[in-house]
């Protein structure tokens, strides 16, 4: 077999070199558990050492398929080994990152000094061009104009902010623009979303296709979003703010105005994180993540509510009233629920002369009360009577230019609430939803 060496005129002691800076990363140094990482390594090291041509071709194969099938996942373009080594960077969860997160550029210059000769071995890594690899092997060149089949759905900011990560060409204007997107975005699972889930093992699950919906898409109800609106900027500007708990009929926006806060304030630094009720228990590890980050989170838990017999709520009573650990400065806890007092409680609990074992009945009743009562603000939301529920269908309707009479659009409005759920801003958008798509059918 041929070896490398007898067709190649590149410098070995350049990859050979690259290999060995890669292995003294230090604040970066997660950056070597990366799959396409390592099979990089491989390939400069059977360079380096001369190995046979074959070994050579098949090890440059290995990462140009796992580059594309990576490439496709996240929806990066252009020259992919570049775009993937920024996507490396932005997403690297370290203690560096962490740190520019909480204070931008104010970071220790001892951990400025760190990290910038480690973004001096990265922009070598990211400037690779495989041109003299790909001369040996004949190989096209398949992987520098790169278009996926599917884009990645980011926000425009995201979007403007990696592109000038690409266009970077020193190693000061990259560690510049690296801290300024870890201040401004964030890092590691929070590098590219606003909107979060929470898994009991991998933890922060970034939400990639977000509701975009907006406060004015909200129907009435203006007491109810100008008080949370108020809540949550003081809560971004480092002001004392309230837990707050949205309670009342099903479908009328409870939901939604918290959802449209973060596209509102997501600029702003203000995140969303939901969890499921079951979660509750998973509470002080939460907190413990969310504490370390240099975001406002707001931890949301829709549609609310405890069965006799189910424990998370004491959990949450612990969190709500700052049990033994203060929550942390940079979470607020926003609730959904249809029920008031959210842990259902029957007549057996008044009753003065129950039979049950429970000798002091109003502890029972104000232990399932106390819940309720921890959150600072309770707004509560309304069935709309009708005319309210008719603005709702209006207001939508005219939204998604609707070519339809008043007289006639109110008409079949108040039918198909009587034929549906009753009257809420949700019934109001199914409704236009099923005209619409009737005159699209039309059309």
């Amino acid at each position: 077999m041929r070896k490398a060496g007898t067709f190649m005129s590149i410098s070995k002691e350049c990859y050979s070199s690259l290999s060995l800076k890669l292995d003294r990363l230090m604040v970066y140094r997660d950056l070597l558990n990366d799959p396409i990482v390592a099979s990089i390594k491989r390939l400069v090291c059977a360079i380096s050492s001369e190995a046979e041509i074959n070994e050579i071709n098949k090890l440059y194969y290995e990462y140009s398929f796992n580059l594309l099938k990576q490439s496709e996942t996240l929806g990066l373009k252009g020259k992919l080994h570049k775009a993937y080594t920024i996507n490396l960077l932005i997403t690297s969860k370290n203690f560096f990152s962490l740190t520019c997160e909480k204070y931008g550029k104010n970071i220790g210059s001892s951990l400025y000094n760190i990290a910038i000769n480690d973004l001096e071995i990265i922009k070598a890594f990211m400037d690779l061009n495989f041109d003299d690899i790909r001369e040996l092997l004949s190989a096209p060149n398949l992987l520098n104009d790169y278009s996926p089949t599917s884009s990645a759905v980011n926000l425009k900011e995201y979007d403007t902010y990696k592109e000038e990560l690409l266009q970077v060409d020193t190693v000061q204007a990259l560690a510049d623009k690296v801290i300024n997107y870890y201040f401004k975005f964030g890092s590691g699972e929070i590098a590219n979303h606003i909107a979060f889930r929470w898994n009991d093992k991998n933890g922060l699950i970034g939400v990639k296709n977000y509701d975009p919906i907006q406060f004015d898409d909200i129907v009435g109800y203006q007491y109810q979003k100008e008080t949370l609106i108020n809540n949550t900027e003081a809560f971004i500007k480092g002001h004392q703010a309230n837990n707050v708990l949205l309670v009342g009929a099903r479908g009328t926006g409870k939901s939604s105005s918290i959802k449209a806060l973060i596209n509102r304030y997501h600029s702003e630094g203000l995140r969303l994180l939901e969890i499921t009720k079951t979660q509750l228990l998973s509470l002080p590890e939460i907190l413990d993540e969310l504490k370390q980050r240099g975001k406002k989170f707001i931890l949301f838990i829709d549609d609310l509510s405890f069965e006799e017999g189910e424990i998370e709520y004491k959990q949450m009573k612990s969190i709500l009233d700052g049990g033994i650990e203060q929550t942390p400065d940079n979470v607020l806890i926003y609730a959904t629920s249809n029920r008031r007092h959210l842990i259902k409680e029957t007549w057996a609990d008044r009753a003065k002369n129950a039979t049950a074992e429970e000798i002091h009945e109003s502890d029972t009743v104000n232990e399932k009360l106390s819940l309720s009562d921890r959150f600072g603000i309770t707004l509560t939301f309304i069935t709309p009577n009708q005319n309210e529920y008719l603005a709702m269908v209006e207001r939508i309707a005219e939204k998604h230019n609707l070519n339809i009479p008043a007289d006639t659009l109110r008409q079949e409005a108040i039918k198909w609430e009587l034929s549906q759920k009753g009257r809420s801003g949700r019934t109001a958008k199914q409704f236009v939803n099923y005209l619409s798509n009737l005159q699209d059918l039309k059309d």
